[in-house]
């Protein structure tokens, strides 16, 4: 019965073999393997065709099946091994589980010293079992465990394979790197130590534990400057940055001691400044083979990864400031823990980012702090997954988690992750397993929930006196040596805590590099009107498209229809004024960047920025033809994300001060989705941190029947945002005054961020349209006099803003009203007191009215009541009661609402 069975295993190699030499793609992996293994080792064909083992007298069915047993073992250990590396400085070097034990895959200790394949784990072609076996546990089980599997595209996974198989991921150090990695594990320990001695209790957010991440970023800056890079734009929460921000951007250490002091003073008096493991800066960084390198570490709050799609944006702004070589020149850097990284819904956000079109950074080292707890929480509590890192799957990237106590092992991962970024222009992840030495901060005390963690940290060596050992032992480094390294920076950090007991005036830096030329001064509008001859050469660009080109009918036709508006045949409906706008700051060199959920054609189908080939689907910018050689327009559908996004954006802002970054809500109530980013950065950032950002958000607003979710924008959120002049909130309603609202932007000598409540019914309503003149001669009124009315024979005044005007209009005209003023405030923040006072001056003692559509608890009335009230005298409130929703879910119960607002408005 056996002889059949051969001769079938013979056919269906002989089959195999061929279809290998034809294509070794066509053959699964392990007989590639084999077949590649045995013909590297010069074996001889039989009769069949089929190469035989050299030196063997096995058939070819067992010794391919021996030799597949194999490379099912290597593959295993490729796929599975990172469960069993030594990763946890904690805990000791775990055995080799049974999923990879030699029995699992047909195989045993008396086959430890035949000859198998080795398939790049090992230098020679052939090799014994059990040097295989070796190796594949130094590769895969060692201080490195990596995660590969997740990597499809097959050139990434041998590039990745072979990177770390060369030398078993543990490769060779000379001595200068050694003395160099225990230089910067030392200062990293040395510093926490010296903070906590002299200032004690004081929070600090020590990185005592995970040492290991200064000499790996220290091995990544030298990596950056080799490369050529010019920047690294780097975001982190709070642990560990006072370290980097000492020991790898080179922050004066008395600046940091005059912190700890409260003797840091801030030149400028209006900022209220931020706790010091919360501020970022931006240094020059010498790297040790002589490059420059600028190092940006960008602010961030205590909402611990919210910094992350800033990062993203900012690193976007600068590479394309670059031009096409940007993503290799600005490399962005991301610092995370391990709780925060597994919880926080910005992370999936951002990191869906990674690949799209619009908001590509050419990859981002993304490094987990692992201190294996979180706060107060064990790592089951806080994650679903095996890893922390799970979330980071999605990208298909290589994971690889490092052992903390071995800066050798990081050092490596470092290196290869940054080789597989440049290389490949993805996302890479460091999971760094490490401790926590103390408590979540100074204060705390650990032991009160992980008193089994804390007996085993108390006792448990610090990664710089763990690496010294190991250095003395194999004679690398001697006791003379590690202890001038450790004097002479416990001189340094002592010189500087003298240094630090005088005052020191911190002076912001705000207006370097791409920000020269701006200033916070400029009290005066600048002129934001264009010529004629600009608009018309706008209005020929709208339906600038190839013949060939197929554009929907309808959408040729409203574009055709817009072309004449801008040209003063027709009155200039919003989308009309607003692509106007973005055009007109285009031919001035201005660049434009709008992003957001459908923003291409507009939720409302307004825009229609981008014009799509019915045949070919192919995208046109019409607009963009009037750019100057200098300005670009860069429209971007998002991804359903507002808090990623968003923050995407504001980043962006930071980093491109002459580009007008635009965020638009699909309806205004979205930006509820990215209440952080709107709280902590957009609002404050400029005094809690000294940095400018001139980001609008388009945020659809007005009560139109669409029920509570898609009425309101939560204006009364921003208005209670608002101080020290922060940012412009505006409700613009007519074309015009978005057209100048937008150009104000980028005309003032400074920056501030506007929040504009866009229209949507307004969008196309015929009374909300402006004369093509208004373009070329007007200007952003912040206060709209009223119309069709003798002030001397009116005794209402009604102050409003936004849609409702319209509905107000409406019935005084139909009415003939002639006794009451509708004013509409146009911007209500920073209120424009001087114009308001000279409107209302024409009425004397009429009565002042506030009408808003919204509840009474929301909207501007309460904001109104506070700051305008007291200047211009009382006001009656007209409009909806309060209420816990913003709006009625039914149209008729919201029509017979805004008719009583109407109709109270004009009541006897």
């Amino acid at each position: 019965m056996g002889a059949p069975a051969i001769h079938s295993d013979t056919k269906y190699i002989e089959d195999l073999f061929q279809k290998f030499q034809q294509n070794p793609g066509l053959v699964p992996d392990e007989w590639r393997y084999y077949f590649q293994g045995v013909m590297d080792a010069g074996a001889d064909i039989n009769p069949a065709g089929v190469p035989l083992i050299p030196g063997g007298s096995e058939t070819p069915g067992k010794a391919a099946t021996a030799q597949n047993n194999v490379s099912r073992l290597m593959q295993a250990y490729r796929t599975h091994g990172h469960r069993y590396a030594y990763t946890n400085p904690l805990a000791d070097k775990p055995s080799v589980g049974e999923e990879l034990a030699l029995d699992q895959f047909g195989l045993d200790e008396s086959q430890l010293e035949d000859i198998f394949a080795t398939d790049g784990i090992l230098s020679q072609s052939h090799a014994q079992l059990k040097d295989i076996l070796t190796a594949l546990q130094q590769t895969y089980c060692g201080p490195i465990g990596v995660q590969i599997d997740d990597v499809s595209d097959q050139t990434e996974r041998r590039w990745l394979r072979e990177r770390m198989e060369e030398h078993h991921n543990q490769p060779p150090f000379e001595r200068e790197e050694q003395h160099r990695l225990y230089h910067g594990l030392m200062i990293a320990g040395s510093f926490e130590k010296f903070l906590h001695t002299k200032y004690v209790g004081v929070k600090r957010f020590s990185i005592e534990g995970g040492e290991a991440l200064i000499p790996m970023l220290d091995t990544m800056v030298d990596l950056a400057g080799q490369a050529g890079m010019t920047d690294v734009v780097l975001g982190m929460a709070h642990r560990g940055r006072l370290n980097v921000l000492v020991n790898i951007m080179a922050k004066p250490l008395e600046q940091v001691f005059a912190a700890f002091n409260e003797k840091a003073i801030l030149a400028d008096d209006t900022a209220t400044g931020d706790v010091k493991y919360h501020m970022g800066k931006s240094y020059d960084v010498h790297t040790k083979s002589g490059h420059k390198l600028h190092m940006s570490l960008l602010n961030n709050p205590s909402h611990l990864e919210a910094v992350n799609p800033v990062v993203m944006g900012s690193a976007r702004a600068k590479q394309e400031r670059l031009g096409e070589e940007g993503i290799h020149q600005v490399l962005p850097l991301l610092i995370h823990g391990d709780s925060a990284f597994a919880g926080q819904g910005v992370v999936p956000e951002s990191l869906n980012l990674a690949n799209l079109k619009g908001y590509t950074v050419g990859g981002t080292i993304h490094v987990v702090i692992n201190n294996q707890v979180g706060f107060t929480a064990e790592p089951e509590e806080v994650f679903s997954g095996e890893y922390c890192t799970d979330i980071a799957r999605m990208l298909q990237i290589p994971i690889f988690h490092v052992n903390g106590d071995d800066p050798q092992a990081c050092a490596h991962a470092m290196e290869v992750a940054f080789e597989y970024r440049r290389k490949f222009n993805k996302d890479v992840v460091i999971d760094l397993v490490c401790y926590r030495k103390y408590g979540h901060n100074e204060g705390d005390d650990p032991t009160f929930t992980q008193p089994q963690m804390y007996a085993a940290i108390k006792g448990h060596s610090t990664p710089a006196e763990v690496y010294k050992k190991q250095l003395l032992s194999a004679q690398s480094i001697t006791e003379g040596e590690a202890k001038a390294l450790e004097d002479d920076y416990q001189s340094r950090l002592q010189d500087a805590y003298d240094k630090a007991k005088e005052d020191t005036i911190i002076k912001p830096d705000m207006f370097g590099a791409a920000w020269q030329g701006l200033d916070r001064s400029g009290d005066a509008e600048p002129s934001t009107k264009v010529t004629s001859k600009n608009l018309t050469a706008v209005a020929k660009a709208v339906t600038s498209w190839p013949k060939d080109f197929t554009a929907n009918p309808k959408v040729a036709k409203g574009l055709e229809q817009r072309s004449q508006m801008l040209q003063g045949k027709e009155g200039v409906n919003w989308g009309a004024a607003e692509m106007a706008a973005y055009a007109t700051l285009l031919q001035e060199g201005f660049s434009v960047r709008l992003s957001g959920q459908d923003v291409q054609r507009g939720t409302f189908t307004h825009r229609h920025a981008v014009v799509v080939d019915q045949k070919t689907g192919e995208r046109k910018f019409p607009v963009q033809a009037v750019a100057t050689d200098q300005a670009n327009l860069a429209i971007w559908n998002s991804s359903l994300s507002e808090f990623g996004v968003l923050g995407y954006e504001f980043g962006y802002s930071l980093a491109a001060p002459n580009t007008l970054t635009v965020w638009e809500a699909q309806f205004g109530d979205f930006s509820n989705g990215a209440q952080i980013m709107i709280d902590q950065f957009i609002a404050s950032s400029e005094v809690k941190w000294q940095r400018m950002s001139g980001l609008v958000m388009l945020l659809p607003h007005g009560f139109e029947g669409q029920g509570p979710e898609h009425s309101s924008a939560r204006l009364e959120r921003y208005l209670q945002l608002c101080g020290d002049e922060n940012m412009t909130v505006a409700m613009p309603t007519t074309p015009a005054q978005i057209f100048h609202l937008l150009r104000r932007q980028m005309h003032r000598k400074y920056r501030k961020p506007l929040v504009v409540m866009s229209p949507k019914s307004l969008l196309r309503s015929p009374a909300a349209v402006s004369d093509a003149k208004e373009l070329t001669n007007g200007h952003f009124q912040t206060v709209i006099p009223a119309e069709n009315v003798t002030a001397s024979k009116v005794n209402k005044v009604v102050l409003c803003s936004g849609k409702v005007y319209y509905d107000l209009a409406k019935h005084q005209a139909e009415n003939k009203i002639k006794d009451v003023a509708l004013v509409r405030l146009e911007q209500l923040y920073p209120l424009d007191m001087q114009a308001i006072k000279a409107e209302l001056k024409k009425y004397g003692k009429a009565k002042l009215l506030w009408c808003q559509e919204e509840p009474r608890n929301q909207g501007s009335w309460t904001f109104v009541q506070e700051n305008l009230a007291p200047e211009i005298g009382a006001l009656t409130y007209v409009g909806r009661a309060a209420s816990a929703s913003p709006a009625v879910g039914s149209h008729k119960r919201h029509s017979e609402e805004q008719q009583r607002i109407v109709a109270e408005v004009f009541k006897k």
